[in-house]
Formats: C-alpha cells, structure tokens, sequence
C-alpha cells in the first residue's frame, strides 16, 4: 500500500476498490486521500456557487466511500468535505455507516438518500445546500445537523428517524430561490414519529416556507424554536397550511417558542405531553393575519398536558382563534397583550396562576369573555367559569372567585338559559326570581347582602310601627280588653283623638307591654313567637282617623311576605354554599 501523500491516490486505499471511478477528478483525489487520513477534505472556502473542475466530486464516490468502511475496522475513517460540488445522487438507502458523514458549504446538485440507514457517527451538513434529504427510518447515532445557515430547496423527510443526540436545525433555510414560479412549490419539513434523544434546535433565525411537521416526536430534551420564522404552505386556493405541527409530541423537557418566534399558519400541540414548560413569550402566532378572515385556528393546545408553566406573555399581538379545549396546564402565566377573540376554553385546566399573571377579577371575567360567541350564547359552557372559580379559591382570592360566580349566573340569565325548559309564557317567572336572587344575595355567593337588606327592612318597620302606636294605629288585640272598665280612662285622657294605647297605664299589670323592634321582628321571620302579635294589632279604621290605619295594616302585611321571601333566599344560600363545599371537595 503506498503512502497518502503519493500522486495516484487509488494506490493509496488498497483495500478499497476505486476502479469504478477511475480517473479521479483533482477533488476528488483530495477527498480520498482526506479519508484515508481521516482528515478534512478541503475543496474550497465557500458554498461554491456553480461548478468547476477544481470543486466537483461525484456522489456515487462518495456513497462508496462511506459503505467501504462498513464491517472493517481498519478503515474507521468518516467523509468530511468542504466546499464542493456534489454531483449526482449520494444514495446511502440501507447503508451501514460506521462513521459520521460531514459536509461544509457543500452543494448537492441532487437529493442526499438516507432512508433505512444506520449511521454510526453524526449527520452533518451546515451551510450545504441541497434540493432535499431523505432519512426516513434512519438511525444516526449521533448529531443530525442541518444549521448554520443549510438552505434546503424542497423536503426534509426525518420520518421515524432515530437521532441519538441533538436534531439542530439552526439557521436551517427550507426555502426555494424565491421566484413567483417557486412560490406554488410545496415544501416540508417531516418529522413524524422520530425519535431524538438530546434537544431538537429550531433556532437562530430557523426559516421555513412550508409546513413543520413533527407529529409524535418523542424527545428526550427540549424542542427550542426561539426566533424561528415559520411561514405555512399556501395553495390555489388561498388556504395556508400549518406551520408547526407537534401534534401528539411527547417531550421529556420544555417546548420554547420564544424571543420572536412568528408563525404564518397554525401551530398544533393537540394531545402532545410536555413535562416542562410550554413557553410562547415575545411570539407571534397568525403573523400575516390570514388565519380569521377564514375561520381557521391559529393556536390549538387541545387535550395537551403540559406539567409545567404556559407562558402566554408579551406576545406581539394578541392571540385570536385560539383553542385550548381540555388542555391541562400546571400554572397559566399571560397578560394583558395575551388574549384575542374567539377563544375556545371549554375543559382547559390549570392548577394556578402564575405569580406574575393578573389576579383581578374584572381581567378575567373579561378574558371569559372572549370566548366563541357560541360558547357564550345558545351553547353555553360552563366549565371556564368553574375552573377559574376553583382557582381563585385554591389561591384563597375568595373574593374575586365570588365577582366571576356572579358574572356567570349573570351571562346565564342574558342568554336565555334561566327558565328556558318552561314554556314561554311562563319564563319570565324564573328570570325575574333568579334577577332577584342576585340582587339581594349575589346568587347565593354575597349573602351579607340579605342580612343587610333584611336588618334594614326590620328597623324601618319597626319605625313604622312606633310612629303608628303614638297615632293610635296599634291597640291591644286581646278581646276581653274591649269591655274592659279599666280601659275608658285611657280614652278620656283623649277625648275625640286616637288613643296611644301603649302608653296607656291603666293597661292590667299582666298584659305584656308594646314593643316595636319584638313586634316588628314577629313579623319579619316566619314562626317566631314572641307574644307581640298576639297582644297587639293594627287597630280598625273606625279607631283610628287618617290613614294610619291602612298603612300599619299594609306595612305589616308587606313584611310578612318579605320575611318569608328572605327565608327562601336565605336557605337558598345555604344550598348554594353546600353545593359549592361539595364541588370543592
């Protein structure tokens, strides 16, 4: 075997048949020797922008190279070329590759095939450029790297790859020359079903027009998008696909969608797992504004779990057809640039609020608010109402829990919900009770409300009834006092004028003395006996000139249905109340 450094470099591999290739181009002859020394091949300093003698190397070449070392190990040698042509197809579909494959500011004039291979090293291609890569149902055991600003023309097909350390597609370009022509070009990215066992890095200014699919990804890391500009396919009719799909993702770490990132089309987490967080801070979903002229959704979290924080902070506009449907977060971190209309919140959960999220009642009755106008209409949903009650109880806010309950049983009445089993005619009744229930007990959840209302009723009538005894209105009811002798000495002591009996002294000893605040209170609560009614009553109209009479007689009358209206309320509270310990627990 003769040296590397000899003229014919075909001499120098022995064990390596190069007959097919024969005679090899000047970089080619570089690249042998670099694989023999296992060193870099370096054709050139920059991604050549069309071919010359001195920079083109076949792919085919380059194919056998990388088979050749399979089973032997005494070529444990990896391809690592910089700045050349690549000619024709690297096809390495089945391939065991012991080592790993480099290329730096290559061109591949055809698309790179790795779909079944094992590659024993890492994938590398930073600032390539290619027409597109196969891998589907690759296993690289190392990094596979398409960053540093790798342009891909068409797809990137990682379908069921098995990635043993990162997946960095930073700076990654998937984008054609730019043409008008090129526009109508559908290019992915896809990913479904892969497996990476470090972090999966679309950062640093990471470009794609066409859509990110990395539906049921499992990563062992994190999923970094920061900065990422995501752009989804639009076809003949104006409709624009997703532009990052991690549907049914599962991630060991956080998924970060931050520091810029901006989507044109929808991003989909339905039913992924995230044990970290999910943090969106500083992006911008529906980035063109197309998504709502169409009804389309922008953001859906449905049925996801996240276990850690959903940040939803300082976005660069607010978030608009948003669905987070029984989505399960651990604590909800937004603000006041969050949220838009049109939101889907039914089954969304969360533990807590964030320290740093708003806390007041009036912001999150108004984010309820936003809601699908369905949701808050003719299908009205409840559980958003509920969920943030719990959460504001278990924060011990019992105050603001209480403003979003009376908010709810109030949308419930616009909305036609109270009464609306009944017939029409009779629907009114229902409504105008349950209207009454919240002004006097705030449904149940303000009953300090009644105790003032009733207290107040109480002294007023009492009031009532002390000015109406000075005026005669009030007189002994017991009927054996009428014929009574001892009483006409009361009357002569008002000749003519009504007689204030419960000052009368010539009363008998036993007879129990008048009471404004006792009779008033008889009347207000339903069943008490404190012998007042008994003893004492609104005295007839003959008795009594004016109108005192009547009046007492419609006071007390009024009182009496109001006491047992506030008996209703109160033990209306008192279910409501239960009902809630109940939930609660």
């Amino acid at each position: 075997m003769s040296s590397p450094g000899s003229a014919d470099p075909a001499s120098s591999v022995d064990p390596i048949d190069l007959s097919a290739f024969l005679p090899l181009r000047p970089a080619e002859q570089t690249l042998v020797r670099a694989f023999v020394e296992d060193d870099l091949a370096r054709v050139g300093l920059r991604r050549p922008l069309m071919p010359s003698t001195g920079i083109v190397v076949r792919g085919e070449l380059i194919a056998h190279l990388a088979r050749s070392a399979s089973g032997r190990p005494e070529l444990p040698h990896r391809v690592q070329l910089v700045g050349a042509w690549i000619e024709g197809p690297v096809d390495l579909r089945g391939a065991v590759v012991p080592e790993s494959l480099w290329f730096f500011r290559c061109v591949f004039d055809s698309t790179l095939r790795l779909d079944g291979a094992r590659i024993g090293g890492s994938l590398s291609l930073p600032g390539c450029l290619l027409p597109a890569l196969r891998a589907e149902d690759c296993t690289v055991a190392g990094d596979v790297a398409l960053n540093a600003g790798c342009t891909v023309r068409l797809d990137v097909r990682l379908a069921r790859a098995t990635i043993g350390r990162n997946l960095n597609l930073g700076r990654l370009q998937l984008r054609g020359p730019g043409d008008r022509a090129d526009m109508q070009v559908q290019r992915r990215l896809v990913a479904d079903g892969a497996s990476v066992a470090g972090d999966a890095l679309l950062t640093d200014g990471f470009e794609a027009d066409g859509d990110v699919r990395l539906v049921g990804v499992r990563v062992v890391g994190d999923v970094r998008a920061s900065a990422a500009r995501l752009s989804g396919h639009v076809n003949g009719s104006g409709e624009r696909g997703d532009a990052l799909n991690l549907d049914l993702a599962r991630v060991a770490g956080n998924v970060v969608l931050d520091r810029g990132f901006s989507a044109a089309g929808a991003v989909r987490l339905r039913r992924a797992q995230i044990d970290g967080d999910l943090d969106c801070s500083q992006a911008a979903f529906d980035a063109f504004g197309d998504m709502g002229w169409r009804g389309a959704v922008a953001f859906a979290l449905d049925r996801a779990r996240v276990g850690g924080t959903l940040v939803l902070a300082r976005l660069r506009q607010p978030l608009t057809r948003a669905t987070l449907a029984d989505a399960s977060v651990g604590s909800l971190f937004d603000d006041s640039t969050t949220w838009g209309d049109g939101l889907v919140l039914d089954g969304f959960a969360y533990r807590q609020l964030a320290a740093a999220a708003p806390a007041s009642s009036g912001y999150r009755i108004e984010w309820l608010s936003r809601q699908e106008p369905a949701h808050m209409g003719r299908d009205f949903r409840a559980q958003p109402w509920q969920q943030l009650i719990r959460v504001f109880q278990r924060m011990g806010l019992s105050g603001a829990a209480r403003d979003v309950a009376v908010a709810r049983e109030a949308q419930l009445r616009r909305v036609g919900r109270v009464g609306a089993h009944l017939p029409r005619a009779l629907r009114w009744l229902p409504r105008l009770a349950h209207r009454a229930f919240g002004l006097l007990a705030g449904y149940g959840h303000r009953p300090w409300r009644l105790a003032l209302v009733m207290g107040a009723l109480w002294l007023a009538c009492a009031a009532t009834y002390e000015a109406a005894a000075t005026r005669g209105a009030i007189a002994p009811a017991a009927p054996w006092l009428g014929t009574d002798a001892r009483l006409q000495a009361c009357r002569a002591l008002h000749p003519g004028d009504a007689v204030d009996w419960t000052r009368c002294t010539a009363l008998p000893a036993e007879y129990t003395a008048f009471n404004a605040l006792a009779y008033s209170l008889e009347h207000q609560v339903p069943l008490l006996d404190l012998q007042q009614r008994k003893l004492w009553a609104a005295a007839g109209e003959r008795a009594v000139p004016g109108a005192w009479g009547w009046v007492t007689r419609g006071v007390a009358s009024l009182q009496v249905v109001s006491g047992w209206l506030g008996c209703l309320l109160a033990l209306g509270c008192a279910f409501a109340a239960l009902t809630r310990g109940r939930s609660e627990t």
